[in-house]
């Protein structure tokens, strides 16, 4: 298995950060987060999808040096995931330089539940088409709306009146789909 060193330090970051600094002895990258917002969770995985390392972050600020003089050659991704937002980076290893290929963020939707009322908010920068749909527990269509070139989708989802079930809402955007459950009691 490659074999990683890892230095940690809490330090100050007023948002997820990834920067690429090269050392004399090889390469690293340095993660920085503030992470006050909840859970965190952070990855390094390989291009076979083997996760090399894993951690989560419950609150705080937090710097973490990775050192991956050890690793092949070849594709990895490191990503960084919270309640409302998932960070993505490719990372290429050749030789002794590691570069920074492409880095991707999506939003997530938020999801409040109050008085059998479900509010949902999307930030799709994209304005690419969203859908929203709900199933009942029968997995049958009791809702569906898809949303056009909107960069803020709200949506007030009014339960008040169903019946008696288990509820799924789903949210898929251009890349991803999201899933909450709602009981109705």
């Amino acid at each position: 298995m490659v074999a990683l060193v890892f230095a940690t330090a809490t330090g100050m970051a007023s948002e997820p950060k990834l920067s690429v600094s090269l050392n004399a002895d090889g390469k690293s990258f340095v993660y920085e987060l503030d992470a006050t917002s909840g859970e965190t969770t952070i990855k390094l995985r390989d291009a076979e999808n083997h996760v090399i390392y894993s951690e989560s972050i419950l609150t705080g600020s937090f710097t973490k040096k990775f050192d991956t003089k050890n690793l092949r050659d070849g594709l990895y991704y490191f990503t960084s995931e919270d309640d409302l937002k998932k960070v993505s980076y490719t990372l290429q290893v050749e030789g002794e330089i590691m570069t920074i290929l492409k880095r991707r963020e999506n939003a997530k939707p938020v999801f409040r539940t109050v008085d059998r009322m479900v509010y949902l908010n999307l930030l799709n920068l994209s304005k690419k088409d969203v859908k929203i749909e709900i199933y009942d527990s029968n997995d049958r269509i009791v809702f569906s709306e898809k949303r056009e070139n909107e960069m803020i989708i709200e949506k007030a989802l009014n339960f008040k009146q169903a019946f008696k079930d288990r509820y799924t809402v789903v949210v898929k955007d251009s890349e991803n789909t999201y899933y909450e459950s709602i009981v109705v009691r």
